[in-house]
């Protein structure tokens, strides 16, 4: 069925608190009966960095090191649009996102079938990412933590997926008004505070665009399939296609 989506709200955030609030009124627009939502909140279980020990190589693309990255990995590999929600840290993406997606991008290169020896390489995944962070200033690091997201779907063979102009231009981006609390968006919200309410919006367009994006693609490899089946770079997308 190609109208069936698989969505994983991934929220990348040690805390509890704005950027679950976020990802929770993002994810409302996303309901009817061929979406599949799953949540999973990175930043609460040991995760641990990649070390370039090269173990994958050999492993087939399995990471030698056990801890909760597998169950992630299972879920993004599922899911057709990822949406990752976080919190800007030193100007960028936080640690635990960063070592996720280090282990993500070094082990996948050998988890698909490939040439014997086998070498590096990732298929065209054809996943559509939506990404929203928040931070406590203004001009706190919102934009530079977006665009290494976007370098991030782009070496995955993925779709990066905007929101809207002008509230949108390459994600959704909030600040809490200086506030250090965990609730902090959620009150100004309640408040409604104009900035909020801007972030909410446009991380809601977000997950819609990512959405439609999504649908489009899959029709697009449902009439394509036979053409696209010589090339295996898109292995995994037919694949995934017919077992949806």
């Amino acid at each position: 069925m190609t109208d069936r989506i698989h969505v994983l709200g991934l929220c990348a955030s040690p805390r509890q608190g704005n950027s679950d609030f976020l990802l929770d009124r993002a994810l409302e627009v996303a309901s009817g009966p061929s979406l599949q939502i799953k949540r999973f909140f990175l930043g609460r279980k040991p995760l641990a960095p990649c070390d370039a020990c090269g173990a994958h190589k050999a492993l087939k693309g399995e990471c030698r090191i056990k801890d909760v990255f597998q169950e992630m990995r299972d879920l993004w590999l599922e899911a057709d649009v990822i949406i990752y929600a976080f919190p800007v840290y030193h100007m960028g993406i936080p640690g635990q996102l960063k070592s996720f997606l280090d282990r993500l991008g070094n082990s996948l290169g050998y988890y698909f079938p490939s040439d014997d020896p086998p070498t590096y390489g990732i298929p065209r995944l054809m996943k559509t990412m939506g990404f929203i962070t928040q931070g406590a200033h203004l001009y706190g690091g919102q934009d530079l933590a977006l665009s290494y997201m976007l370098n991030h779907a782009l070496l995955m063979r993925c779709i990066p997926v905007p929101g809207d102009l002008p509230d949108s231009y390459i994600g959704a981006g909030g600040w809490t008004g200086g506030y250090p609390g965990q609730k902090s968006l959620q009150e100004l919200y309640g408040q409604g505070d104009r900035d909020t309410l801007i972030a909410v919006k446009s991380a809601q367009q977000v997950v819609r665009r990512a959405l439609e994006t999504a649908l489009i693609i899959k029709a697009g490899l449902e009439v394509q399939k036979q053409i696209l089946a010589g090339d295996r770079s898109y292995g995994f997308a037919l694949e995934k296609l017919s077992g949806d």
